[in-house]
């Protein structure tokens, strides 16, 4: 999925060494990757398309362990249809599936200069929790950490 790929260099291009940008994408959203990533059975992958192009993506890992946390991997948005609730409508299914399969959490990281997502998951309701180190490449860059706590399902 060529968004993907798009999406990342969109956010982290100004910031990253283009050799280590590269680097990340070829390690970690190539083809490969994705279909690995499609078949997981501890994962879901959201896809919002038109006609036969994907405009929008989102990646949840159930944690395999504890079960009741679950992690949103990638939510990307093609830079055409931002600002047109998308992404909301791509985050709200992601909260339905990680409610339907138990998980009472949800995490994420994002890049502490993106602004633009850092508000989309605040309006969302997530709360910063910490930062940690992500590395494109060689290059280490600081991320937030932010989470959300969903509700408990009945009978859990």
């Amino acid at each position: 999925m060529r968004i993907c790929g798009q999406q990342f260099r969109a956010t982290y291009g100004s910031d990253t060494p283009a050799s280590d940008l590269e680097s990340y994408i070829q390690a970690n959203i190539s083809a490969e990757q994705q279909n690995a990533e499609i078949g997981d059975p501890s994962a879901a992958v959201f896809l919002a398309m038109l006609d036969d192009r994907v405009i929008g993506y989102a990646h949840l890992m159930l944690d395999t362990v504890d079960r009741r946390s679950a992690f949103l991997n990638r939510i990307y948005v093609h830079t055409d249809w931002r600002g047109r609730g998308l992404a909301m409508a791509l985050l709200k299914t992601v909260l339905h599936d990680a409610h339907q399969r138990g998980a009472t959490r949800l995490e994420l990281t994002v890049y502490e200069r993106n602004a633009r997502a850092i508000a989309f998951y605040e309006r969302a309701g997530f709360v910063v929790t910490g930062n940690t180190i992500f590395a494109v490449g060689q290059d280490l860059q600081s991320d937030l950490v932010m989470e959300m706590k969903l509700a408990k399902r009945p009978n859990s």
